[in-house]
């Protein structure tokens, strides 16, 4: 892993995945928005909250957010994985702590694939699958948010070894 992030880290990779990741979030992530707020934006919800939401969709809606996940969501997850993942190590040059990124990536694939099939399976409902989407959403945010705590602490970090 550690040659994988050497070789592939550069500054150069780092800006153009942001570049990509602004693009996911300003243009093409917003387009995919149905009014409802997806379920994949939530921090947490139940099997039958999920079916909640899922019923107030027309059949139209539906259909587009399945397609949505489909393409641009099964994307989007490996972009900001690989930025993040650079990112850290430049940071840290810790390639096990650079590997963390890669666990939102997990989580964030499972939702997925998850509400998939919840959407393909709909009107029918299946407890497995809408607590599994649940879980699997708030494993993805909760390691969102210590991955970005390593960015926050590795950019401090790197600032007072500047000053130093």
């Amino acid at each position: 892993m550690r040659k994988f992030l050497i070789r592939f880290g550069s500054y150069k990779n780092i800006f153009f995945l942001f570049v990509l990741f602004l693009g996911f979030n300003l243009w093409i992530l917003p387009g995919m928005m149905t009014g409802e707020k997806p379920l994949d934006l939530e921090i947490n919800y139940t099997a039958e909250e999920a079916y909640s939401r899922l019923s107030r969709f027309s059949e139209e809606i539906r259909e587009s957010y399945r397609m949505g996940l489909m393409v641009s969501d099964m994307i989007y997850p490996i972009v900001y994985s690989l930025l993040f993942s650079f990112i850290i190590f430049k940071l840290w040059q810790n390639e096990m702590i650079a590997l963390l990124p890669f666990t939102i990536l997990v989580f964030d694939f499972i939702e997925n694939f998850s509400i998939i099939t919840m959407l393909g399976l709909f009107p029918e409902k299946s407890i497995f699958w809408g607590t599994l989407a649940g879980i699997s959403t708030s494993l993805k945010w909760f390691f969102t948010a210590i991955t970005l705590i390593f960015v926050v602490i590795g950019f401090g970090k790197k600032t007072l070894e500047k000053k130093s």
